[in-house]
């Protein structure tokens, strides 16, 4: 190799799978205008960073019920069945809720919500992050500088893991919201720059990236890049995908569940996999 010549970014297969996910300009500028109107409507309210964490919820929200009337709807049961719950976004097609994690502690919602309307699970997912420093004694804010990790949402599948047989049903997709976001963080850690253990405030989308749309198995392919090898192991996804091990098993796990991957023999002591030939959903409800 030259000393000019540039190494294979390990990230490309992940982009190679992203690709044809990436929003086109009008889906973006239709974003670009909520983050607009949101900033403004935080700005009035006392200003950006320092929400705890609620404004990439509240963007994603207003951005996927598209009008005001169908946010924060009610949405009641079958007759005789309880007062029912309270949905991000209740629209005429279906129901979204925006969570970024503990998807567990919406089982009982979710349930209530599939005996009336398809449901789907937006994800907000970190693709690539800029991040500004508040000091807290006189509100400045540092300059952007932009962090060198993507993240693709393979941490969906963990979450997936823990609604427990929940997962998957019919009527139940999960969108992943690929966003470049820049993110705050308080001047009010340890050390002579106070940013050891410092505490984060909160975090803007500046764009949205792409929208994954998980609904049938054959969708959780995004998750299966081009480099893994016919036969792999936990420890070989971890690499192709950059996660962490523990991550990497319950990904395999997700994804053998749902009959993406075959579990093959093994005369060692770990399982390996491969992709399947056909994937369904063997447990739908």
């Amino acid at each position: 190799m030259s000393p000019a010549a540039k190494k294979p970014s390990a990230k490309q297969p992940l982009l190679d799978l992203l690709a044809p996910h990436l929003c086109d300009e009008a889906r973006r500028e239709a974003f670009s205008e909520v983050c607009d109107r949101t900033e403004n409507e935080l700005t009035a309210a006392g200003g950006i960073g320092t929400l705890a964490e609620k404004t990439i919820h509240s963007v994603l929200k207003h951005f996927y019920a598209g009008v005001p009337e169908y946010e924060e709807r009610r949405v009641l049961p079958p007759a005789g069945r309880g007062s029912g719950f309270v949905a991000d976004v209740a629209r005429p097609d279906g129901i979204f809720e925006v969570q970024t994690r503990h998807f567990y502690l919406m089982k009982r919602k979710i349930t209530a919500f599939l005996m009336v309307s398809p449901v789907t699970i937006v994800y907000p997912v970190v693709f690539r992050k800029t991040l500004r420093w508040v000091d807290p004694e006189d509100g400045t804010v540092s300059a952007p500088r932009r962090t060198g990790k993507l993240n693709f949402g393979h941490r969906v599948l963990a979450e997936l893991y823990s609604l427990g047989d929940l997962f998957p049903c019919e009527g139940l997709s999960v969108r992943l919201a690929l966003l470049d976001v820049e993110e705050y963080k308080m001047l009010d850690g340890y050390g002579p720059d106070r940013k050891i253990r410092a505490s984060r405030s909160d975090g803007f989308p500046q764009g949205l990236v792409a929208e994954v749309e998980l609904r049938t198995p054959a969708d959780y392919a995004y998750f299966l890049p081009a480099t893994l090898p016919e036969e792999f192991t936990s420890a070989d996804y971890a690499a192709a995908c950059t996660l962490p091990r523990g991550i990497a098993q319950t990904c395999v796990r997700v994804l053998t569940n749902l009959g993406v991957l075959t579990r093959v023999p093994s005369g060692g002591r770990g399982y390996r996999y491969r992709r399947s030939a056909e994937a369904s959903f063997t447990n739908v409800k």
